[in-house]
């Protein structure tokens, strides 16, 4: 029996683990939520808040530090009225980028080539011709003389903004397109200034 008794005590600290002194239990097999977050196994929970914001403040900096220069050729969307859509569109080999207009409709859509969908759309005196292709979504109905949103790629050599979607206006983002095409504007000649200086 003696011999029974020893191996039990031997075995003993194996079935139950050990905490580290002061520190969260061990929790096994839980997932992390987040692949950033770190936690302290020592030390108090102030300790392990504090460790954690200041880990987030460096991190946060760090991301500042090491984000893209404004140059890169990165796909931009730039929201224009159609006469800056035209101007810009000279920059497109140095700075690639789709164009979002917020426009009145100015004609009927009418069916073209290979199931193109053509349509004018109108900002005050400027008109541009534009072509839609359902390939994997259908056109919405657009109703003439409504503002809709069109996104696309406008080629200068055809004069043809050839859009990849259309919808009707939001009423929210109507009052801020203005604002948006001023900080695109501002934004491409900031961009524009960066290359004249290389």
């Amino acid at each position: 029996m003696g011999a029974h008794s020893k191996p039990s005590k031997q075995s003993r600290p194996v079935a139950y683990p050990i905490s580290p002194p002061n520190g969260p239990p061990v929790h096994a097999a839980q997932p992390e939520k987040s692949s950033w977050r770190f936690t302290h196994s020592f030390g108090s929970r102030t300790d392990e808040n504090r460790g954690s914001s200041h880990y987030q403040a460096t991190r946060k900096n760090k991301v500042q530090e090491t984000s893209k220069p404004a140059s890169e050729n990165s796909l931009r969307i730039l929201t224009a009225v159609i006469a800056g859509m035209k101007h810009w569109s000279q920059l497109k080999d140095r700075i690639p980028h789709l164009v979002e207009i917020f426009a009145t409709l100015d004609s009927a859509v009418t069916l073209g080539q290979h199931g193109a969908k053509n349509f004018l759309m109108r900002d005050g005196k400027d008109v541009i011709q534009c072509v839609f292709y359902e390939n994997e979504q259908a056109l919405p109905r657009l109703i003439r003389g409504q503002v809709h949103r069109c996104v696309g790629n406008y080629d200068c050599r055809r004069d043809l903004l050839t859009c990849v979607s259309v919808r009707p206006g939001q009423p929210s983002e109507l009052p801020n397109a203005p604002d948006a095409v001023k900080v695109c504007d501002t934004e491409m000649r900031v961009l524009l200034q960066s290359f004249s200086e290389v």
